[in-house]
């Protein structure tokens, strides 16, 4: 078979243009000759989402909302009943020869399903493990009804698709430990894009000299990110460190109950003149970013899966070489360890103000942990990553 000829359709609830995790996928794919369609949620202002002709971004009309509740089931609800139509009607044009679904939530594999039983292969990329998910947002443990039914669905999805792909070891295991065959799950880790994080190309541009000192935190703002960690250190932080400030940038508009929390919390300590908050930029501003901070923070409150669970925007700072405080879960402790990022327990404010004073008096130790982390994370990229996928879906397309 021609790879020219080999179609690929990608279904996502997130906008596509602001998801690296998707666009790197796609990206890669047609470089290699693929053709890739996504589905996907729609901008804020339904803006176009590639510029690339061998790519097909074709967005439903809804886009990305924290809300909370019935209103989160209502919106899920909603995205698969469309992606079930854009599907079913882009199949019956293209009739593709694979079709990925990247979760949350998992019950996307279902707009794939009358593909599934004519033949198609449909691979379930399992980013976040939806029962640990639920218990860490709702404070709920493992046998509460609502984490029984997520652990039967996640059952019935991966029934569904052929192969599933996971984004550590650690939640293959729990999907192995939960009765799904270890062969039809393959590993492949969130590492960065060096085509778009590479500090050789976006040099560090913030010195000892510079009138700000900017804590960098980016992405998802929700309880279980411990935003409020930072907000609280920030009283203490003013009178330590000139010039200090907490630059936010989320991964939607209108983050939602934790943010807003956060900036109320900012008004009541008096330091919201130091708490920036902005909205979702595109990827490809996001490195400049990062090269203007000093520290980026990621204060993770510990639990069953944020202790596993590897958020992207770490090996992205580590490969700008920016300098981290991270919470002390498992996941980082294991991929970097305490050379690389400068850990604290999570939630603990006086732990993690004392670690920004720290490495604002010692800039040389702030350059340490860049240096060695970087050293680590050039073994870490997608580069490395991607020919585990290109040859998982072209076994799954030939064996078809």
């Amino acid at each position: 078979m021609n790879k020219t000829k080999l179609r690929i359709l990608m279904l996502t609830h997130s906008v596509y243009s602001r998801d690296i995790r998707v666009r790197r996928y796609a990206e890669y794919l047609v470089n290699d000759g693929y053709l890739v369609d996504v589905i996907c949620l729609a901008t804020e202002d339904n803006s176009p989402q590639s510029q690339d002709t061998r790519l097909g971004v074709y967005p439903v009309p809804m886009t990305r909302r924290r809300r909370e509740k019935l209103g989160h089931l209502l919106d899920w609800g909603m995205s698969i009943f469309f992606m079930f139509w854009y599907t079913n009607k882009l199949n019956f044009k293209h009739h593709y020869d694979l079709i990925h679904v990247h979760n949350m939530p998992d019950l996307l594999v279902l707009c794939a399903v009358v593909q599934r039983l004519g033949g198609t292969p449909v691979i379930l990329n399992i980013h976040d493990a939806v029962p640990e998910l639920t218990q860490s947002k709702l404070g709920i443990g493992p046998r509460h009804p609502l984490v029984r039914i997520q652990n039967l669905l996640e059952k019935i999805c991966i029934a569904l698709s052929s192969h599933v792909i996971t984004a550590t070891k650690s939640f293959k295991k729990k999907l192995v430990e939960r009765g799904t065959a270890e062969k039809k799950i393959t590993v492949i880790t969130n590492f960065p894009d060096e085509r778009l994080f590479d500090s050789r190309d976006s040099l560090r541009v913030r010195n000892i000299n510079d009138t700000e000192f900017v804590l960098l935190y980016v992405g998802t703002v929700a309880y279980r990110y411990g935003l409020e960690t930072v907000v609280k250190a920030l009283p203490y932080l003013r009178k330590r460190i000139p010039g200090i400030k907490l630059q936010v940038f989320t991964k939607i508009k209108e983050e939602g109950k934790a943010l807003s929390d956060c900036q109320q919390l900012a008004l009541d300590l008096q330091v919201e003149d130091i708490f920036e908050v902005n909205d979702p930029v595109p990827l490809e501003k996001m490195p400049s970013i990062m090269a203007n901070a000093d520290v980026g923070v990621y204060p993770a409150l510990k639990d069953c899966h944020m202790d596993n669970a590897l958020s992207l925007k770490i090996p992205e700072m580590v490969n700008m070489e920016l300098p981290i405080i991270a919470s002390r879960i498992t996941v980082l402790e294991e991929l970097y360890g305490p050379d690389s990022i400068a850990f604290v327990e999570s939630g603990d404010t006086t732990e993690f103000s004392r670690k920004v004073v720290e490495l604002y008096e010692f800039p040389e130790k702030r350059q340490l942990y860049a240096r060695t982390a970087k050293a680590k994370g050039s073994r870490m990229l997608w580069k490395d990553q991607y020919p585990i996928y290109r040859n998982l879906v072209e076994k799954l397309i030939f064996k078809s």
